[in-house]
């Protein structure tokens, strides 16, 4: 038994992350051997490459300030593992962590000896956060899932609605290298009677189509084209005849927000537009284009199309770069992203096990300057007035930004 709820993270932590699977018995078996029920609460599923986190977000502050209590499971975490688990945008507390993860060792140990196998981290994660939200009574659980769809430890219940962000390359090596491919993994979270709500792209939607004439759901289309974007800053838009304003920046967020609009309305469709409107407006989401200084805003943009969606969103401004990643990213790549929209790129470090400096990407345009005070206060430095200075690249590089800066 853990004494101390860092002993229990690290347990947690240390198990292993990835098993080949090609079907999701043992997550059944264990959801079954705990007995979570889970048909009395309304329940999401949220896919997708990018916009997980804001569309969870945007539909937890609409639900919330509608009186019904939210449960929701995001991952990863910027800056304290419990943020993965909260009710309404509150993250379950050190103790009952504790007492969640003792629980589930004793249960790992027992289901090891039954089932034949134990449980990787991020069913054990799942586990606790499902059993929390049910002694918690929460009326409505917003799901995100981990890597794809098909296969991922959340894809185990029928949900009332299923919604797919968008798709991009990511984790290539678990959902193939095309789109097709991972548009396939992430559609795998359809069961028959669901419902889905879509914002993927103009050219991916034959495949969806093609897809989903031969699955017993219903679906919808979010059009770009149905969007009108009337300002940057502040972020205003019109959908449904109707503008709305994000406390959130970047282009990209309105159309996780008119998914979450419509989401809202397919569940709760006595919500009015005027509730949902103000709930948009004052949500937010640390570590997506958050302002922490003046003109310093950090993004966890830790992929290829995050990275184009902030190129997009900080088109025609004067823009410093503070950017660090991991050695598994696609560096060279993400700073090509960066180059087409930066005035200029520093590199730096962070504390990570997992990091490699980066020096062998500097050139006579981005310097590397491994401490990362000594980069930011190079940064602030060196811009005018009216410039601004942007820090992304990895999550785990932005939760240290966000943790230290503070």
């Amino acid at each position: 038994m853990f004494k101390d709820v860092q002993t229990a993270i690290h347990w947690l932590e240390t198990q292993i992350k990835f098993t080949p699977k090609m079907d999701l018995k043992r997550m059944r078996a264990a959801v079954q051997a705990m007995n979570l029920d889970l048909t009395k609460q309304t329940k999401v599923h949220v896919a997708g490459t990018n916009g997980k986190g804001s569309v969870t977000a945007y539909l937890t502050q609409i639900f919330q300030d509608a009186g019904y209590r939210v449960g929701t499971y995001t991952s990863p975490y910027l800056v304290i593992f419990n943020e993965r688990i909260a009710i309404n945008h509150v993250m379950i507390s050190d103790e009952k962590l504790l007492m969640y993860t003792n629980e589930m060792y004793q249960f790992n140990e027992r289901f090891y000896q039954s089932f034949g196998e134990p449980l990787p981290f991020f069913e054990l994660i799942t586990l606790i956060a499902l059993r929390y939200f049910l002694d918690e009574n929460v009326d409505i659980i917003i799901i995100e899932a981990g890597v794809g769809g098909l296969l991922d430890a959340t894809n185990v219940f029928n949900y009332d609605v299923s919604l797919i962000t968008n798709i991009g390359f990511d984790h290539m090596k678990q959902l193939g290298y095309t789109l097709e491919s991972i548009a396939l993994n992430k559609l795998g979270i359809l069961k028959p009677k669901n419902h889905l709500i879509t914002t993927v792209a103009k050219d991916l939607q034959p495949f969806f189509l093609q897809q989903l004439s031969q699955k017993d759901v219903t679906y919808q289309f979010i059009q770009s084209s149905d969007i009108d974007v009337l300002s940057r800053f502040p972020l205003c838009f019109t959908y449904l005849e109707k503008t709305f304003e994000l406390k959130l920046l970047g282009t990209y967020q309105v159309s996780n927000a008119a998914l979450a609009i419509e989401a809202a309305r397919y569940l709760k469709p006595e919500i009015g537009l005027d509730s949902i409107g103000a709930s948009l407006k004052k949500t937010v989401w640390p570590g997506r284009l958050e302002e922490i200084e003046a003109n310093t805003y950090i993004d966890g943009a830790h992929n290829l199309p995050a990275l184009v969606a902030l190129e997009e969103a900080f088109r025609g401004m004067d823009v410093h770069v503070l950017f660090s990643a991991l050695q598994d990213k696609d560096i060279p790549a993400m700073l090509t992203v960066l180059e087409r929209f930066a005035k200029t790129i520093t590199m730096t470090s962070f504390p990570d096990p997992r990091f490699a400096p980066l020096s062998a990407f500097e050139t006579k345009e981005r310097q590397y300057l491994h401490d990362f005070f000594e980069a930011f206060k190079f940064l602030k430095d060196k811009r005018k007035p009216n410039e601004l200075i942007l820090i992304t690249g990895s999550l785990h590089f932005i939760g240290y930004c966000k943790q230290v800066l503070k």
